[in-house]
């Protein structure tokens, strides 16, 4: 493709010195003369700005040195100045033999690992034309979105642009399409030197923080070639080397994603058309009634009178407020859709009315006429959010409508690309329905007709049969928008250069709104989003269809977010277009119930497909999966409190667990839930078994807790209709709670604990816990968090409270612990005085124990589990002083012997009535101890005899006081 629009002379040379900067250098550019340009307006004079942003990150920009040029609005986290201890090299050349054209290559200092290189040539910089070729260190190749790709690695050898432009077209649309977002972010597995594409390991990710149209393309070399239309080319390249530390990197500079309300992570029932109020209430009964867990319920557009945002079908929904509030006291929360367009009454509906008056629309290229489309409710206009009047006039629509006519918890903003129904064409699609055949005509100019038309327009000429211009299906791209420039007395920007930017530009104006009108953290959901999207909303992955191969995009796309920094996001559960089958709808109910966000979805003239609408056997198979779903949101919990913390991953693809395994790089039907849950779901029709690889790990089968006896190889696993295969990883401990059919109630049940030992028998896990639902608890530190440690060498289970903020804490307990890999002769557990024992599940090899009742707030406890002898440590004590004398006759005190034990404990364990407490000074420091508590029992008066020293009268005791004294 590169050959196809350059000469191998085009580009660029160096001028002068570089020239050093407070963040790294400068060097000046012009372009080869000598070469003519292929497009208008070539820029001759080009700044390269290379920024030492972080140790981890680089930034490079190239800009015109002439003239300003419009850059991405966004908010990033800065850069502290030059990084101190850069990991990286930045180094630039003159290529003699192609009249000495600059390139420049950046690498890895600890493995000279390549990883941007423009050796290959292809820069080019004029008014709407950037490009910038650069070779791939490996053909691991991942990233890049939104749009409807069919593996998780792409493939290099495919030389076809891919689009990025954000338009209202979903994954089922033909292919090759873009669809909703813009997320120009891409990820290498980097190779080993010298092998058959071995991976190293290591990763590194590339940002391209540019919004206009652009497309994306690769060769066999392997390159990549990205082209946009507009902006400039700014550039950062995050070192990694790990692949959760790419994407913590990434999401660090763009902003670490939300935390979710806690019952916005429990499952969702909705649909386009239930009618009527009636309808959506016959609905919800029948499925709380089957026992479907339910949490939150959507309302789609039909709950509209005549689908206009801010009103309320005053007769098929009448009603409406009251039974929301119902459903609120009854643990189920409401999410409703609002659309950015308003309906063109100038007169009687007062959102455009007020709209007009406080000038908030988005206007023609004369600054004074609004630019008007179609959509749902017939001629429309468009907010212009980057402005503080609509963003102010935004809030009090939102303010006003939940408090006068129906409330909610959160708001689902679609059609935000923006979307207009059939621009440039004679009538609008629903021309029928609102009875206006208008449509929005685009002038011709060099906005709306760019000289390269991107991917994003010329691929629906080869669907249409005919020339599509950039503005197919959305707003005019000569529009104004933004503030008043004081410079210029122009609107600030133009929907050419925002375009990308329209529904980012919306959520964070929502959000500050819902969160003002309920007072409570609340949730967003934009169908269009853009980097940085994630620090305030969530995302759905659009209209998909009721097919197989929609399934199996689905894990694409989910994984996709979670590198893009939206790791809140879900498809439609069993598709929104065309009817499901029983089958398919089971098996996506089984997946869907470990997407971040678990909604089911359908649209209208379809045939009902929530849980309860099927037959028994799928019923009971729904509500299966999601009670497992239910007992683990704990753990999902705390992944999303990680994302907002520290911006990693909820759903990860294996490689980011297994960098350096080559096997799996291609594998995306399986993925993980953090680091521990592995999902294998069934997505082929009439399947029932999956092929499930097994990465270098001990990993144990949920249902029945058998180690699965392979490694980095596949096995067969069977997979009947009701089952969808899980595997947990050894080393890990995963946080649970009893089951509810809502999270209102699931979070009054006690917790558990899941423990599954590595191969050195150790596991690790950790719990974070707040009310679900205030706005920031983590810069109140009004929450809890919790480390906990099992060693099956001394089988004991540690719990250190890290934080513990959260006052309803002290009113809950760990009541059960469930473990795979212990041995059956370990059947006790001991805690806080009391003895339990354990029982094997049945026809399983998981070691349970229940109704332990153990507060969850203390500061530290300690459990030991297995046939361990305990004593009195006052009738140790004097024994020991009758028996042990120094060698003048005195009685020495027994507690020297003994491992010191930690100072927090020391008045816990030893009371006024004990008759050999510590002399005075007896211990190093002063007489309350500090040291490890994990030698000794937490039981208030008691030790354990093999935590003893290992000396002559600690081994008589030991078999004087065997089996007796026990807790």
């Amino acid at each position: 493709m590169v050959q196809c629009y350059l000469n191998s002379n085009y580009g660029y040379i160096i001028q002068g010195d570089k020239q050093e900067t407070a963040g790294g250098f400068q060097l000046r550019l012009t372009r080869n003369q000598a070469v003519d340009s292929m497009f208008p307006d070539p820029i001759d004079n080009v700044i390269l700005d290379v920024q030492y942003y972080t140790n981890d990150i680089l930034r490079f920009r190239l800009y015109d040195a002439n003239n300003p040029r419009y850059e991405v609005p966004i908010p990033l986290k800065p850069s502290n100045g030059r990084a101190p201890s850069p990991k990286y090299n930045f180094t630039y050349h003159s290529n003699s033999s192609r009249d000495n054209l600059f390139f420049f290559k950046i690498t890895r200092q600890a493995d000279q690992a390549t990883l941007f290189d423009t050796s290959a040539g292809g820069l080019v910089l004029n008014n709407q034309f950037l490009q910038i070729v650069s070779r791939l260190q490996s053909r691991h190749v991942f990233g890049f979105g939104e749009n409807n790709h069919d593996t998780l690695k792409h493939d290099v050898n495919d030389r076809r642009p891919w689009g990025i432009f954000a338009r209202d077209q979903g994954t089922n649309e033909q292919t090759r399409l873009n669809h909703y977002g813009t997320h120009p972010f891409y990820l290498v597995m980097e190779q080993l030197p010298n092998t058959d594409q071995v991976p190293s390991g290591n990763m590194h990710g590339v940002l391209l923080l540019n919004s206009n149209a652009m497309d994306y393309s690769f060769t066999p070399m392997p390159s990549v070639t990205i082209r946009t239309i507009g902006g400039i080319l700014d550039f950062f390249v995050f070192l990694g080397p790990k692949p959760e530390q790419v994407i913590q990197q990434y999401t660090w500079l763009v902003g670490y994603s939300i935390l979710p309300p806690y019952w916005s992570i429990g499952f969702h029932l909705s649909r386009w058309e239930y009618r009527s109020l009636a309808e959506m209430q016959k609905v919800i009964k029948r499925n709380r009634d089957a026992g479907v867990p339910l949490d939150v319920q959507h309302a789609d557009i039909d709950y509209m009178d005549a689908r206009k945002t801010f009103t309320i079908d005053s007769i098929n929904y009448a009603g409406m407020k009251e039974y929301f509030l119902q459903l609120n006291n009854e643990g189920v929360r409401t999410i409703i859709i609002l659309d950015p367009a308003l309906f063109d009454d100038q007169v009687n509906y007062q959102p455009t009315v007020q709209g007009i008056q406080e000038d908030v629309f988005i206007k023609w290229s004369n600054g004074s006429e609004l630019m008007k489309g179609a959509c749902w409710p017939g001629e429309v206009f468009f907010p212009d959010y980057f402005t503080a009047r609509t963003q102010q006039w935004w809030s009090r629509l939102i303010r006003d409508f939940r408090r006068d006519m129906v409330s909610f918890d959160g708001l689902w903003i679609d059609m935000n690309e923006p979307a207009v129904f059939d621009t440039n064409e004679e009538r609008p699609w629903n021309a029928g329905e609102t009875g206006s055949n208008y449509t929005l005509k685009c002038p011709e100019n060099s906005f709306d007709d760019p000289p390269y038309r991107t991917m994003a327009a010329f691929r629906y000429d080869e669907i249409n049969n005919k020339s599509i211009r950039l503005s197919q299906k959305t707003l005019c791209l000569s529009a104004q928008q933004g503030e008043i420039d004081s410079s210029t007395g122009k609107h600030k920007y133009i929907h050419y250069d925002v375009h990308n930017l329209y529904g980012w530009s919306q959520t964070k104006p929502t959000l500050d709104a819902l969160r003002a009108a309920s007072g409570k953290r609340g949730l967003v959901l934009p169908r269009s989003t853009f980097v940085g999207s994630g620090q305030w909303s969530g995302h759905w992955l659009g209209d998909n269809t009721a097919e197989w191969h929609e399934m199996k995009r689905s894990i694409i796309g989910m994984t996709e977010f979670n590198w893009f920094g939206i790791p809140f996001n879900g498809a439609d559960i069993c598709g929104y277009f065309n009817n499901a089958t029983e089958e398919m709808c089971t098996r996506w109910m089984q997946v869907g119930a470990f997407y971040p966000f678990s909604r089911n979805h359908n649209n209208r003239g379809t045939i009902d497909q929530d849980p309860a609408a099927w037959s028994t056997t799928s019923l009971n198979s729904m509500i299966s999966v999601l009670r497992i779903r239910y007992t683990i949101l704990p753990y999902y919990y705390t992944l999303f409190y990680k994302a907002h913390t520290q911006g990693s991953t909820v759903i990860r693809p294996l490689f980011h667990e297994f960098p350096s395994d080559k096997a799996t790089l291609d594998i995306y039907l399986q993925f993980l839930v953090g680091p521990y849950v592995m999902i294998a779901p069934v997505t082929d029709e009439g399947a029932r078994t999956v092929q499930v690889y097994i990465p270098s790990s001990p990993w144990y089968n949920f249902y029945n807790g058998s180690m699965i006896p392979v490694q980095n190889q596949s096995i067969s696993i069977n997979a009947p209709l009701e089952t969808i295969p899980i595997l947990l990883r050894g080393g890990a401990i995963v946080p649970t709670q009893g089951f509810a059919n809502n999270t209102k109630l699931s979070r009054m049940q006690p917790f558990g604990l899941i423990i599954i030992p590595d191969l050195n028998g150790n596991a690790v896990g950790d719990l974070f816990y707040d009310d679900g639902e205030s706005i920031d608890t983590i810069t109140a530190k009004s929450y809890f968090l919790a480390t906990f440690k099992w060693s099956s060498s001394t089988s004991q289970l540690t719990m250190m409270v890290d934080v513990n903020g959260y006052k309803e804490m002290s009113n809950m307990k760990l009541n059960s612990l469930t473990i795979y890999g212990l041995k059956p002769t370990q059947t006790t557990v001991h805690v806080a005085g009391k003895q339990f024992s354990t029982s094997l599940r049945p026809n399983t090899q998981i070691v349970e124990v229940n109704d332990m009742g153990l507060p969850m707030d203390p500061s530290r406890w300690i459990i030991n589990v297995g046939s361990i002898n305990f004593i009195k440590i006052n009738e140790l004590c004097k024994l020991y002083n009758q028996n042990d004398k120094d060698k003048n006759g005195t009685s020495t005190n027994f507690l020297k012997h003994l491992k010191p034990i930690h100072s927090v404990e020391y008045k816990k364990r030893y009371t006024e009535e004990d008759e050999c407490l510590p002399e005075e000074g007896i211990f190093e420091g002063n007489d309350e101890p500090t040291a490890d508590l994990s030698t000794t029992n937490p039981s208030i008066g008691f030790i354990r005899l093999d935590e003893l020293e290992n000396n002559r009268q600690m081994k008589k005791i030991n078999k004087r006081f065997k089996m007796k004294n026990q807790i």
